[in-house]
């Protein structure tokens, strides 16, 4: 595994050289002379933006978005890491956020960057309008259209990151007051005095997350002529599924559950069914319920620097070595106390065959090779990153409806999902449960059990924590003292600082914050 890390830090070394380089779609890079050479710039640089999602940042736990989501899901508790042999993720494990905050500002704001770039290429070309003549307008024009959509989508989908990770809920603040992060419209601001922004306040984060992702909505839908290319490229689905998580985490449920509906009502992903629950593996960006994933391949893996190479004891990984990020295991005997949900085999089954307590919490029925089912057995790392599925819009608009006292509707949302998950002779238990949930205290429970049980690994857990604002009791298995309850409101962790790279070097954030204030 060390001789795997060298080669990776060789590999990054030369990859990632210079801020000023611009990744194009193969992994290589071009100069800014060749950029504005480019044909099309906009399809350059919207295809290179994807690659920011999983590109490999220089240690084992940067590795794009997958690597976001784990470190979350381990902060608020859901993963629960009991050795730590490696090292990597344990900070996360301990609720550490601070060493976190300066990888996850920069992922982000790079992907801004990269699509503010593209954004003013296409305005200079002059991008199709709306109401474009459909008899006169070229086939690049109409291409240009739908990567403008994309582009929109991922911006939009980077501030909602950043929205969530680096400012407090609006349950804790008035988000017409409280100052969140600096929005970027323009691709450098190397040519003023600022070298910066001032932090906008939280509604005008919303605000440009909403118009962003409205506004792309509006240009799939007139484009929608153009298809992407492969599930690693944003469509309609991401661009709605970003947008109603985003009301829902404002507190707009009634435009959370609209956004939610439509998209459940226009896509052709389907939740995932009973059968293949245990078989599935989420290693195959082709599954029907994927909205946004990526298809790894030799070209692009980031091998061990990887979600399965942390969490998969299958492939050959630092779970399998000892690290297992595993499910918490008061959470796992939630599940198992239900009696009826498949999920529960999910984790520990190579406990179960084998009796080795290391691997007791280890999620090895949700994500695993589908290359062995030998310990290690798979040392190309080739599984696929899911981004998003389908099932999210579902627990959006269980959720969003109870929080609009629509119980039976939330219910109806919510049982498109569990009415899978339910184990061969449990029907009848399962009938029981379901029978419960016209009670809005057990609908609740309901909706934030599937949340943090459904999309388990997949980076939702943190938020959730912080949403419902409940305090959480961590089970035996975390190597962090688990005699206190975590509580989401008053425990600064879950609130990320903005990293010392950006406060020393933007006049505008740190010392001068008061002024900034009074100027707003």
């Amino acid at each position: 595994m060390k001789t795997k890390h060298y080669i990776l830090a060789i590999f990054a070394a030369v990859a990632l050289v210079s801020c000023d380089l611009n990744q194009y779609p193969g992994g290589s890079t071009i100069t800014e002379d060749q950029y504005n050479d480019m044909d099309n710039v906009a399809e350059g640089t919207v295809k290179g933006v994807y690659t920011l999602l999983y590109a490999y940042g220089g240690e084992h736990d940067y590795f794009g978005q997958r690597g976001i989501d784990l470190a979350t899901d381990l902060s608020c508790g859901d993963i629960a890491m009991s050795s730590q042999r490696y090292g990597w993720f344990v900070d996360d494990e301990y609720g550490r956020t601070y060493g976190r905050a300066g990888y996850f500002w920069s992922f982000y704001y790079n992907i801004i960057r990269n699509c503010n770039k593209a954004i003013n290429a296409l305005d200079k070309q002059g991008r199709p309008a709306l109401d474009y003549d459909p008899k006169t307008i070229t086939d690049e024009e109409y291409a240009n259209g739908f990567y403008y959509a994309e582009l929109l989508t991922i911006r939009g989908w980077a501030y909602a990151a950043l929205q969530r990770f680096f400012c407090k809920t609006p349950a804790e603040i008035d988000i017409n007051t409280e100052l969140s992060v600096p929005i970027y419209t323009e691709e450098v601001t190397l040519d003023d005095t600022s070298l910066g922004a001032p932090r906008a306040t939280a509604s005008d984060v919303y605000l440009r997350i909403e118009e962003d992702l409205l506004t792309a909505i509006e240009y799939f839908t007139a484009f929608s002529d153009m298809e992407r290319s492969s599930k690693l490229e944003a469509n309609i689905d991401v661009a709605r599924m970003t947008l109603a998580y985003s009301y829902l985490n404002k507190g707009e449920n009634d435009k959370a559950l609209l956004i939610a509906q439509d998209l459940i009502a226009s896509t052709s992903a389907t939740i995932l069914p009973n059968e293949e629950v245990l078989t599935n593996g989420f290693n195959d960006v082709y599954s029907n319920n994927w909205i946004w994933g990526e298809d790894v391949t030799i070209e692009n893996t980031t091998a061990l620097a990887s979600f399965f190479g942390q969490c998969d004891i299958y492939s050959y990984s630092y779970a399998s070595a000892g690290d297992v990020k595993g499910i918490d295991a008061k959470l796992l005997s939630d599940i198992t106390a239900l009696g009826w949900d498949i999920r529960e085999f999910w984790w520990g089954n190579y406990y179960r065959e084998t009796n080795k307590s290391m691997y007791q919490y280890a999620p090895d029925g949700k994500f695993f090779t589908a290359k062995s089912d030998e310990l290690q057995g798979d040392r190309d790392w080739l599984s696929d990153n899911v981004f998003m599925r389908i099932e999210t819009a579902y627990l959006i608009a269980a959720e969003a409806a109870y929080r609009e006292n629509n119980y039976t509707l939330a219910a109806e949302y919510l049982t498109k999902i569990t009415d899978e998950r339910v184990k061969e002779g449990q029907e009848a238990a399962y009938a029981a449960y379901k029978a419960t949930l016209t009670d809005g205290a057990a609908l609740a429970t309901a909706i934030r059990y599937n949340w943090r049980v459904e999309l388990w690994g997949e980076g939702y857990g943190l938020q959730t924590f912080r949403r419902w604002g409940e305090s959480v009791t961590l089970g035996d298995n975390h190597l962090r003292s688990t005699k206190e309850p975590l509580v989401p409101t008053t425990d600064r962790i879950f609130t990320y600082v903005i990293p010392s790279s950006e406060t020393n070097y933007n006049p505008y954030i740190g010392t001068t914050e008061m002024a900034v204030k009074s100027r707003k």
